[in-house]
């Protein structure tokens, strides 16, 4: 007799309604998925500087190209449906000729603005029209806490001048006695960079910023770059930690917002930061990704790495506004494909949460976390993520 008729009849109809059970959630899967609520758009790859660890230093391809105007104007029917448009990508927005213009696209269709700078375009001009629309954040890259490792590493910036601009942005905005823009500082974590934290803490704190980011190096796309990161699956070095310590405690004693990023990986973050499930890039073309970091180059090929490894990486694009609306890119069956399997790893992770309401030992602790990995296990993120920092934490 068959393995089927050995089974109790009991056991045979649990396992026929568990499996229809099952069909219904992974059917309603689809409908289930969140709406887009933040884009990222990529104004343009033309930059003033060259950053040691941006693409554009590296890659020879895609260079010197504006986001068509007329394209932003049709994505704009789409705004009063987002909460944030935030404008950056692998180049400098501020170049772009109609860069306030879109931004009062934004503006005007309900929905909140907001850009990334390298901040030496910040002149009275630029800081007006910020003030004028408003802006709803502007952050600001930093590399270093002195010209010498800044300057190294973002070539042609000068710390002092950068800051003094950034200054002049809070003042106004204080003048004017407006909440907005909130201006953050983001200051790239990296071996030659990591001691000066407290200092850009103090310094952060002197001209009056709202918030200083301190995140790593996450897109090494140089040999040089991958041995610059301070962060991996190991335990962090003790100096680093001592430092980021040294920081957390001068910024609560001076009231000043510090965010810094684990120095640790793990393996159980359901979705990454960047949260494709909600989130989405548009790069310079027009061509929507799930993140920035899945088109580094626009259309153009690209190397990137990860633990010592080359990775080779095509643009991972979902479809064009120049094509079709926003609406109907999202719903495009592969990008949903990619979407889901994060809504599954979220979902199943939830399920076992609320299915384990008390632990009463810790044999129960850890069968528990037994059960965490073989759900994640189970349900992995997409295979262009398998070697992307982001889904790691960091």
């Amino acid at each position: 007799m068959g393995e089927q008729s050995e089974v109790p009849l009991i056991d045979r109809i649990k396992r026929f309604f568990r499996k229809k059970e099952q069909g219904k959630k992974q059917a309603g899967t689809k409908s289930t998925l969140p709406a887009p609520a933040v884009a990222q758009v990529e104004v343009t790859t033309r930059c003033n500087l060259k950053c040691t660890m941006c693409p554009r230093t590296h890659f020879s391809g895609e260079k010197n190209v504006d986001f068509p105007f007329e394209v932003f104007e049709s994505f704009s029917a789409s705004f009063p449906k987002l909460n944030h448009v935030h404008l950056q990508g692998w180049g400098e927005p501020l170049l772009h000729p109609r860069i306030f213009d879109m931004a009062a696209l934004v503006t005007q269709n309900q929905c909140r603005v907001g850009f990334t700078t390298n901040g030496s375009l910040l002149d009275d001009r630029v800081i007006a029209e910020i003030l004028r629309l408003p802006v709803h954040h502007v952050a600001v890259s930093v590399a270093g806490a002195d010209d010498a490792v800044h300057g190294a590493i973002r070539v042609g910036s000068n710390l002092d001048t950068l800051l003094g601009r950034v200054a002049n942005l809070v003042d106004a905005r204080n003048a004017a006695g407006q909440s907005e823009p909130a201006v953050h500082l983001s200051y790239m974590m990296t071996r030659k960079s990591a001691a000066g934290l407290p200092e850009m803490v103090r310094k952060a704190h002197e001209i009056g910023v709202d918030r200083l980011v301190a995140p790593n190096l996450d897109c090494p796309v140089t040999i040089e770059e991958e041995e610059e990161r301070i962060f991996g699956f190991g335990e962090p070095e003790k100096a680093i930690e001592k430092v980021l310590d040294e920081a957390r405690i001068l910024a609560n004693d001076k009231k000043l917002r510090l965010s810094v990023y684990p120095l640790k990986f793990s393996d159980e973050i359901l979705v990454c930061e960047l949260n494709p499930l909600t989130q989405f890039f548009v790069n310079v073309h027009g061509d929507v990704a799930p993140c920035p970091y899945a088109s580094l180059m626009g259309r153009t090929p690209y190397d990137r790495y990860f633990l010592g490894e080359t990775v080779p990486s095509q643009p991972l694009v979902f479809g064009s506004l120049v094509e079709a609306s926003m609406e109907a890119v999202w719903q495009n069956e592969e990008y949903r494909k990619f979407r889901v399997q994060y809504w599954n790893r979220r979902t199943a992770y939830d399920n076992l949460s609320k299915s384990r309401t008390s632990i009463h030992s810790v044999f129960g602790l850890q069968d528990y976390i037994r059960e965490i990995d073989r759900v994640l296990a189970q349900y992995p993120v997409p295979p262009f993520c398998r070697t992307c920092y982001k889904a790691f934490g960091a």
